[in-house]
């Protein structure tokens, strides 16, 4: 709709002024978008290396020419034409800069929404990364709360032969059910300490006798009559 009421407002200038487009220039209608065409291949160029830019000046224009059926000849010569009619081509580059202004305000869009997608994922990283640390943390404090819960006894110090107690899995199991209460009450709380044998009085030897002095001696019962 917007190229064609240029068209129209081109037109209506050419008809006004009474001037027929000679033959070999670009009609006012197509004109407009083979100069947008031709800035943005330049922009694309002065963009690039020296070097780059004279490899790939052929092959944007060439493409441009196929696009439209035109060549470089056609291209000058509508160019000069226009150029010596302000009123012709203001009104060209008018729409020509209109075009591109949308096309920069599409182009920086996108690049907006491609810096909210970008800052959303960097978002979510992030939280991730926060609650991996918070796990880690929480992990650290529940490996120290299983290691407390699950400490072992020594026996008392007060038993005459005092042995670490070796660690097994029942006895871990047991301190961790006595510190949650849910250890059964008719198991015993603790394990009973080892019997102590009990000690043996030695026989106390009898003193001998004084020097001279003999000691008694049993003599048969006699019968009595």
């Amino acid at each position: 709709m917007q190229r064609l009421l240029t068209g129209l407002v081109i037109m209506v200038l050419l008809g006004s002024c009474g001037e027929k487009i000679p033959e070999g220039v670009i009609s006012p209608k197509k004109m407009p978008d083979v100069l947008l065409d031709v800035h943005l291949a330049d922009g694309q160029l002065t963009s690039m290396p020296i070097d780059s830019a004279r490899i790939y000046r052929q092959a944007y224009y060439s493409a441009i020419f196929d696009r439209y059926g035109i060549d470089s000849a056609a291209l000058i010569q509508s160019i000069a034409f226009y150029s010596t009619r302000p009123y012709l081509f203001d009104e060209l580059y008018s729409v020509v800069e209109k075009r591109l202004q949308e096309l920069n305000m599409a182009e920086q869009k996108a690049m907006e929404e491609e810096y909210k997608a970008r800052h959303r994922e960097d978002s979510i990283r992030n939280a991730r990364r926060v609650d991996s640390l918070n796990r880690i943390t929480r992990d650290s404090l529940d490996f120290k709360r299983k290691r407390y819960l699950l400490y072992v006894e020594v026996p008392d110090t007060t038993f005459a032969e005092s042995k670490a107690v070796p660690v097994t899995h029942e006895r871990l199991r047991r301190r961790m059910m006595e510190v949650l209460r849910l250890a059964d009450e008719a198991e015993p709380r603790h394990p009973a300490p080892p019997a102590i044998p009990p000690s043996r009085q030695p026989t106390p030897t009898p003193a001998p006798p004084p020097k001279g002095i003999k000691p008694p001696t049993a003599r048969p019962s006699e019968r009595i009559k």
